[in-house]
């Protein structure tokens, strides 16, 4: 028994000392800090990343729905194992050499520098608080301001962050907006009737309701249609030195997979009976299948 009694005591002051020299709190000052853009707005994805050229479509901009003075929003956030311990001052700023770099690759759609006329960046500089890792930053858009037939951009850059790194990939988010001669608001007829070839009475109608062609590339649109599902047309087009020919029309293939999943499916068409783009009048046809018979629709459209 005496020697169980010896050897206990020496166990204990073996593991007490181990214990004595570690720290009594997590030592965090150590820590790298990174700062990046994250979200935007604009991103029709929640909290999907916007910034950088990975994620350069998610800063894409689409003025022709948007009222004349459009708030975009954007984060900056610090990546790390734990939220700063202590403030970090954010500096942010229009980055032209960023404008420059970009449009030095060919195989890009170059793009113009916003005019200062049509937009606002509400403040440059913010705090990241201890304890937490985001800012919110404004832009502040005049899209009626915007040439919709052109393209622009806006690159917006982390400076300088106090206390941390700035990100090598995520310090830029790139606001753009395509360009395309055919882009912009609308008026919208549409018709239906409850058969595969139009005859008799229609089964609904609206007139002149808003729309717009927005653009997915310089060359092609998307636009809804007035079906319940609301699949959206493709038009796609040649553009030689201004002048348009060679139009196609599809519909947007998510569209087709969510008419499909519900019961509807496409009979005939898409089909294009009138494309006018030099008066922008444009009128197009299809016919649906649903559960309770087929569906005979036109869509036009016209300023």
């Amino acid at each position: 028994m005496k020697k169980v009694i010896i050897i206990i005591p020496a166990l204990l002051a073996l593991i007490l000392s181990g214990c004595l020299k570690d720290k009594p709190n997590n030592d965090f000052s150590n820590l790298s800090y990174v700062a990046e853009i994250t979200t935007a707005s604009v991103n029709s994805t929640p909290n999907a990343p916007s910034s950088g050229l990975a994620f350069f479509g998610g800063a894409t901009l689409s003025f022709a729905t948007a009222p004349d003075l459009d708030t975009v929003s954007f984060t900056v956030n610090v990546a790390s194992p734990y939220p700063p311990t202590k403030d970090i001052a954010v500096a942010l700023d229009i980055d032209p050499a960023a404008l420059a770099t970009y449009n030095a690759d060919a195989s890009h759609l170059t793009f113009e520098a916003f005019p200062d006329s049509t937009f606002k960046f509400t403040t440059k500089t913010g705090t990241i608080r201890a304890g937490s890792r985001l800012d919110t930053f404004y832009v502040i858009f005049s899209s009626r301001k915007v040439n919709p037939t052109k393209s622009y951009m806006l690159p917006i850059s982390i400076k300088t962050a106090t206390g941390a790194t700035v990100s090598g990939n995520l310090s830029t988010i790139y606001f753009h907006v395509v360009g395309n001669p055919l882009a912009g608001s609308y008026r919208w007829d549409f018709t239906r009737w409850n058969n595969s070839d139009s005859v008799g009475p229609n089964s609904g109608t609206f007139t002149a309701k808003p729309t717009a062609f927005i653009p997915n590339s310089p060359t092609n649109v998307e636009v809804k249609t007035g079906y319940f599902t609301a699949p959206r047309y493709e038009l796609t087009f040649v553009n030689t030195g201004g002048v348009l020919s060679n139009f196609t029309l599809t519909f947007n293939a998510d569209d087709i997979k969510y008419m499909n999943d519900n019961g509807v499916t496409i009979g005939t068409g898409p089909n294009i009976l009138i494309a006018d783009p030099i008066n922008k009048i444009f009128k197009f046809q299809y016919t649906a299948v649903t559960t309770s018979g087929p569906r005979y629709v036109i869509d036009m459209y016209y300023p």
